[in-house]
């Protein structure tokens, strides 16, 4: 039986890449979460997309957050499967927050819920023969994204904070995707970052995935291209603060009152 289920997952099924979370520092015991987390390895796996016409859960709608995109989708993975493509020590069972990329979708998933109680019934309890991934799309906020695989670490490129650096004084070029650091050596370094762009016409480089502040007046050095610049100047975050009303019908409201009267003497007004 469960040769008959492995095999009708491979035929009717996509080869998509199941992207393990790591946490590179301690979890935050109040919300219950990894502040920081990466994803340095893909694996190849065969699953099977549940619902396929279409994105189920709650849709695209809007709350007092903006915009939010709550689709969800199901995939199938044999257990047999998972253990034979995954190595044991990474992890023995699908788990909540790993990643999963569909390339025939271009879409990225993260798992939420993994059902492993399916089919118990007629083929016993005794071990899942498979795993139902309950997903939604991933929503990106500052993880460390180095798989490998190109679609998935644009994310990181495309969606995290940067800043733009001004340098003088070196020669050379920085190469898209290398760390820069300031400091004896990376390992050591009071500052690094990837460079997301870098722009030899005027001497401007942007970069991502920071860790620690650039001092302007320092060297920035490329790990791999051996690139030495002096930082120049660097962006700083304007702290010229706009004062907003507390809510935002009162533009609405102070204009309406030199036209119309809505007080309490007259509360339907006056032509």
């Amino acid at each position: 039986m469960e040769d008959l289920v492995v095999e009708s997952i491979k035929i009717m099924g996509h080869d998509v890449i199941y992207i393990p979370r790591e946490s590179y520092n301690s979890d935050d015991d109040i919300f219950g979460e990894n502040a920081q987390s990466k994803f340095d390895r893909a694996y190849n796996i065969e699953m099977y997309l549940a619902n396929v016409e279409g994105y189920e859960g709650d849709g695209d709608f809007f709350s007092k957050f903006g915009l939010e995109i709550r689709d969800s989708s199901n995939f199938v993975v044999s257990r047999r499967s998972f253990e034979r493509f995954i190595p044991t020590n990474i992890a023995s069972r699908p788990r909540e927050g790993d990643l999963i990329f569909v390339s025939l979708l271009n879409k990225l998933f993260e798992i939420k819920f993994v059902e492993d109680e399916l089919m118990f019934h007629s083929l016993g309890k005794r071990l899942p023969y498979i795993y139902e991934l309950r997903c939604e799309t991933f929503r990106y906020s500052g993880e460390d994204l180095n798989t490998g695989v190109e679609e998935v670490d644009g994310i990181e490129e495309k969606n995290s904070y940067t800043v733009t650096l001004d340098v003088s004084g070196g020669s050379g070029h920085f190469y898209n995707g290398e760390w820069v650091y300031q400091g004896a050596n990376l390992e050591y370094a009071t500052a690094k970052a990837e460079v997301a762009n870098w722009f030899p016409s005027n001497n401007k480089i942007q970069l991502f995935n920071i860790y620690g502040s650039f001092d302007t007046g320092s060297n920035l050095i490329g790990n791999s291209s051996s690139t030495i610049y002096n930082v120049a100047s660097k962006e700083i975050m304007s702290s010229n603060f706009v004062e907003f009303d507390y809510f935002d019908n009162k533009p609405v409201q102070d204009d309406g009152e030199d036209f119309i009267d809505l007080s309490e003497t007259n509360p339907f007004g006056t032509p």
